[in-house]
């Protein structure tokens, strides 16, 4: 009986085990707190600033402000180079396809440091280019208050072109005085006076970031492709900017900032212009000047051919004439 009984005993300990082992869910991660130390966790929530998660092996809930939390990866497996191809190269409705579900359940981790910041980036960028500018604005909510100040100013620039493109230009301008980098607040200024139709106003704005800012790729690359739609903008204006001056500009960017989204954007404009025809033809053209200058040199080489052959034919005649007056006088 009594070994029934510690039986029975042993069976029910494991029974709560098990159940305790069962029941741990949320979303896997490693932080990493602000000491160094890190651990593995089932992360439950992000409210307030206030991180909630369980230690791995542990139902118990835990929390701690996210000022104590370094650094959170997560174990997301995705194609990062397909998603990274597809950004650009300017499919953007293949990357909000892909990283849309992958990223949803961790929206509100992304205000703390983590290995996933560029793709929730990349994810706002592309929301924008497809005007799903609710989900821009939910996403740089979040960025704006992660301290981070590279992603902040990436925020910005996207509230206030959402703005824009809503014609929100009051809210537009306000955003870019908050913008602390220089060369995006001149990038946004050009884009405000592109929207309150002062192309050669803008025109003049992109030469003090492409003057003062050569080295930030960041808003260089964007600014320079703008360039070409103010082009686009001044020819019913300015009688010495035609197509060409777009259609220009629009090859320079997409062949400087190659493998870039910009470049793709660039690409884009500059086939709508008729770039690939134009370019064909200039192929096309090439190809004939190649074959016409082909058939000169062969019919040049064929000429001096019939030329030395002439000649060879000429002295072969004069050698036998020779012969033969020798042969008679002897």
């Amino acid at each position: 009986m009594k070994r029934i009984f510690i039986s029975v005993m042993a069976f029910s300990v494991l029974s709560v085990m098990a159940q305790e082992k069962a029941v741990q869910s949320g979303t896997p991660a490693k932080l990493e707190a602000i000491n160094g130390k890190q651990i593995s966790v089932f992360l439950q929530s992000q409210k307030e600033g206030e991180l909630t998660f369980q230690p791995r092996k542990s139902t118990r809930n835990v929390s701690v402000g996210i000022e104590k939390v370094s650094k959170l990866t997560f174990f997301i497996k995705y194609d990062a180079a397909a998603v990274e191809a597809s950004f650009n190269e300017g499919d953007y409705p293949a990357v909000v396809k892909t990283l849309e579900p992958l990223l949803e359940p961790l929206w509100d981790y992304m205000v703390i440091e983590n290995n996933l910041r560029h793709v929730f980036r990349i994810l706002m960028d592309s929301n924008r280019k497809l005007g799903e500018y609710t989900k821009v604005r939910k996403a740089a909510a979040i960025f704006l208050a992660s301290g981070d100040e590279e992603l902040i100013q990436r925020a910005q620039v996207n509230l206030a072109l959402s703005a824009l493109a809503e014609n929100d230009r009051k809210t537009a301008d306000k955003i870019r005085k908050e913008v602390s980098s220089e060369a995006a607040r001149l990038y946004l200024q050009a884009c405000i006076e592109r929207a309150d139709n002062q192309p050669k106003k803008a025109i003049r704005t992109v030469a003090k970031i492409i003057t003062n800012h050569a080295n930030d790729i960041v808003w260089l690359a964007p600014s320079e492709l703008l360039c070409a739609y103010l082009y686009l903008d001044m020819m019913g204006s300015d009688s010495i900017i035609t197509t060409n001056s777009a259609l220009h500009t629009a090859r320079q960017v997409k062949s400087i900032y190659s493998g870039t989204h910009v470049a793709a954007d660039a690409t884009t404009l500059w086939a709508s212009l008729g770039g690939e025809a134009i370019e064909a033809a200039k192929a096309a053209e090439k190809l004939e000047r190649i074959a016409q200058e082909k058939k000169k040199k062969e019919k040049r080489k064929a000429e001096k051919k019939a030329q030395m052959e002439e000649k060879a034919k000429a002295l072969a005649e004069t050698l036998t004439q020779t012969n033969m007056t020798d042969t008679v006088e002897m």
